[in-house]
């Protein structure tokens, strides 16, 4: 009989892709790299044979593609029978309350691909952080989730932007324009002007030559840690265990603490002992009191909106 699932719950640049290929490492697991992936929706062989990590993404070394564990699921016409696209940022809040039967439907056929194998599913989300609650309540199985401290994960997104791969930064911008009436966006929605940033122009400029436009980096930070702040929320208390990669990659202690209630819970051993994400530590110390100023006002502006019971 197949143990019950594990679902890993992070959003991009959080180092949740190592902890994944640790899984992923192990004969007795059939692990999914982001199953809520757009690519999904028109997934194919060539595809999945291309889809391997780039020079810059400091992402550990794979065996196999990314999105192999999808390939026996192709359609005869291309993509995923069955896969959800409208939910890749779609719902984005979902609750526990929440009905998605085209995702409980899709979730089933991941499953059971993996029981057919013997094997365990791993599910590998990176757009799941603020709807962990719909999973939790949803989906039997041990709920991880992942978290990096936030000017260090957003420094990483804009690493990545300025070598040419914006796509980190924009997910924000395109997470809220998918939505705009979700209740708890709405304290974020009313103190940025949104309609600019969503300008697919105006992002490639930003970017355009290595040169970041500072009011639209301003922008899409606000945007970033108020996102945070909600999945330290909404989020992390859903889950049987938070793992923060920052400790886990400098902190002896933490690391074996973190192997052991991981091990109790999921009856695996994981070795993070190679553990190591990028510190920024050189940025940090001249862009400190940006950052510093930015968060006191999403803090504040986070503090003075009763936020929604989302769970």
């Amino acid at each position: 009989m197949v143990e019950e699932a594990i679902f890993l719950h992070s959003s991009w640049r959080a180092a949740s892709t190592y902890v994944w290929a640790k899984f992923r490492q192990r004969p007795d697991t059939y692990c999914y790299f982001e199953p809520l992936n757009e690519h999904l929706f028109t997934l194919t062989a060539e595809i999945i044979d291309r889809f391997r990590p780039w020079s810059f993404a400091n992402h550990p070394a794979l065996q196999a593609p990314y999105l192999e564990e999808f390939r026996p699921l192709i359609g005869p016409g291309g993509g995923i029978p069955g896969f959800p696209a409208h939910l890749t940022f779609g719902r984005y809040c979902a609750t526990s309350a929440d009905s998605l039967p085209e995702l409980e439907v899709y979730m089933a056929d991941l499953a059971r691909l993996a029981a057919r194998l013997g094997r365990r599913p791993v599910y590998g989300f990176v757009r799941t952080d603020l709807r962990v609650g719909w999973f939790r309540a949803r989906m039997p199985g041990a709920h991880i989730f992942i978290r990096r401290e936030p000017r260090r994960q957003f420094l990483s997104m804009l690493r990545q932007a300025v070598q040419g791969n914006p796509y980190f930064l924009q997910r924000g911008p395109v997470i809220l324009r998918h939505n705009m009436e979700a209740p708890a966006f709405a304290p974020l929605l009313s103190a940025i002007e949104l309609p600019a940033l969503l300008e697919s122009s105006g992002l490639r400029e930003a970017f355009r030559g290595k040169l970041v436009d500072e009011t639209v980096l301003r922008r899409l930070y606000f945007i970033f840690y108020f996102m945070w702040l909600l999945a330290r929320q909404l989020g992390e208390p859903q889950c049987h265990l938070v793992i923060d990669i920052d400790r886990l990659s400098l902190d002896d202690s933490y690391r074996r603490e973190i192997e052991n209630r991981l091990g109790d819970l999921v009856g695996m051993a994981i070795s993070f002992a190679d553990c190591r994400v990028e510190r920024y530590d050189e940025n940090l110390g001249w862009s400190a009191p940006q950052f510093e100023a930015l968060e006191r006002d999403i803090e504040a502006l986070v503090g003075s909106n009763s936020l929604p019971n989302l769970r």
